[in-house]
Formats: structure tokens, C-alpha cells, sequence
């Protein structure tokens, strides 16, 4: 591996980031504060801090600096369909699947898997590029729980990729860095992990109504209440409508209490 050094004013950045990681609270506006810094240290056009869940093939937080606009993302935006592209061919992209694969912290780019061609013809090219186009990505993953990883990406949509300098720093930056990003985010409680329907759908199941009951209150098909609950079943890791009411703190009401009057003489 060549040797890095860095100049005065590269070192001076990582020991400002370092303190600054040491001594501001874990939340979102410190975070938006490291990713403006990292952006300017790395060298490019969009930094951005992601929760990202595999198995529920969801996010659970995303925020990011580009063009001098900080972005936190909602819930609503966070619920991405299951059959989403980026979850087709996730598997077959080598720069996003490590983490999931080796389960421990990794710094690793795009340009360190693949050639320029090589990238360019990849089918997740297509998709990481559909709102502007991807050179070259940086990411930088802890593990946060089973299937879940903290992922800090940097992405150049023009020039050069990635080079060892910047993998240098990331390495150098990133035990001080992941410190602030695992108190910046909680795990997410198992109802946060459905989309809105599939918890429509469960609070009808709450209520004791079959299926088809199901099906006419909601105006969809029988078929489509079925897939929800197949995907409520994976999401939450369970197997029946009442382990899934017990998963997501949705357990059935009781029944009313019933009591007998002895009627006055």
C-alpha cells in the first residue's frame, strides 16, 4: 500500500473533526455538521449518513449535504416499495452488499471494485444515477444491529474517483466519526418498519376481521391483502397475524368485560 501524508492544513481538518466528534452532543445537526466538513476534507458533490436495514430492505434515517442544502429525509420518504430497483440487484453489486457480507467496519468505493466501463455498464449504475449521475462512491459502514448498518457515503457525480488519500482519511476519521452517528440514531421499534398500509391493514387484523372483511373495507383485492401480510410477516420476522399484533405492539383488544346485575326485588 503507498504511504499517505497529509498537508498542515489536512491535518489541522482532522484534528478540528476529531474534537468536534468528541465534544458535541449525537444528533442530527452535529451529524449535518460532519458531513459539511467531510464533504469539503473528501472532495465531493454529495455526502450523506444513512440507517440502512438489508433484511427489512428499508432506510430508517437518512440525511445529506449537497449543493450547500441539508436534507433529513421523512418517514414517508424512507418507506421505499419493496421491488424498489436498488433492492434488485443490491446482491449483485459488489461496493454495496460488503458490509452485508463480511459484517465488519469497511471503507470501500465503487472504483476499487469496478473499472470505469465496468461501472457504466452495471445496472445499478443506472439506478444510483437516476437523479444525477454517479462517478464514483465512497462509503464508509459499522455494524448498528443484526442486518443493519450505519453507512456514511460520498459520492462524485464528475471527475476522478476516489483515490487512497481519501480512503486514508476515512480510515484515520472514522472510529471518532461512528461515535457521533450511533448516538445520533436508535434502533427502530418493529411498527416503524411497515409502510403505512401494511399497518392499516394490521389494525383491521387487530379488530378481528377476516381477510375478505379486510379486503372490502380497504377497497383492494383478497390477493393484495394477502401479499401485505406476507410482507408484514418478513419485515417483522414472524409467522402469524397474532405473533405480528405482538411484534408491532398491536395486541388484540380484549373482550369487554361482562358482569352480572342481580336484579333488585
Amino acid at each position: 500500500m503507498p504511504t499517505t501524508f497529509l498537508d498542515g492544513p489536512e491535518t489541522a481538518a482532522v484534528r478540528d473533526l476529531v474534537e468536534a466528534c468528541a465534544r458535541r452532543p449525537a444528533d442530527t445537526d452535529a451529524v449535518f455538521d460532519v458531513l459539511d466538513e467531510l464533504q469539503a476534507l473528501i472532495g465531493c458533490d454529495l455526502a450523506a449518513f444513512n440507517l440502512h436495514d438489508t433484511p427489512q430492505r428499508r432506510l430508517h434515517h437518512a440525511q445529506r449535504v449537497a449543493s450547500g442544502e441539508r436534507q433529513l429525509a421523512s418517514p414517508q420518504d424512507l418507506a421505499m416499495p419493496d421491488d424498489e430497483p436498488f433492492w434488485r440487484w443490491y446482491w449483485r453489486c459488489a461496493p454495496c452488499s460488503l458490509p452485508d457480507r463480511i459484517e465488519t467496519p469497511v471503507v470501500n468505493s465503487i472504483s476499487e471494485c469496478y473499472s470505469a466501463r465496468e461501472w457504466l455498464e452495471h445496472p445499478m449504475c443506472e439506478v444510483l444515477s437516476a437523479e444525477h449521475p454517479v462517478v464514483d462512491e465512497l462509503m464508509v459502514s459499522n455494524l448498528h444491529a443484526p442486518g443493519q448498518t450505519r453507512r456514511l457515503l460520498f459520492i462524485r457525480c464528475r471527475g476522478t474517483g476516489f483515490g487512497e488519500r481519501e480512503r486514508f482519511l476515512l480510515t484515520l476519521l472514522g472510529p471518532h466519526i461512528d461515535r457521533l452517528l450511533a448516538g445520533a440514531v436508535t434502533s427502530p421499534s418493529p411498527a416503524s418498519q411497515l409502510t403505512d398500509r401494511q399497518r392499516e391493514v394490521l389494525r383491521l387484523v387487530r379488530l378481528g376481521m377476516a381477510n375478505k372483511q379486510i379486503a372490502q373495507a380497504l377497497g383492494i383485492s383478497l390477493g393484495t391483502v394477502r401479499k401485505h401480510l406476507e410482507h408484514t410477516y418478513v419485515r417483522l420476522g414472524v409467522h402469524s397475524r397474532t405473533e405480528a399484533l405482538r411484534a408491532a405492539a398491536l395486541d388484540q383488544p380484549s373482550p369487554p368485560t361482562t358482569r352480572t346485575v342481580r336484579a333488585r326485588r
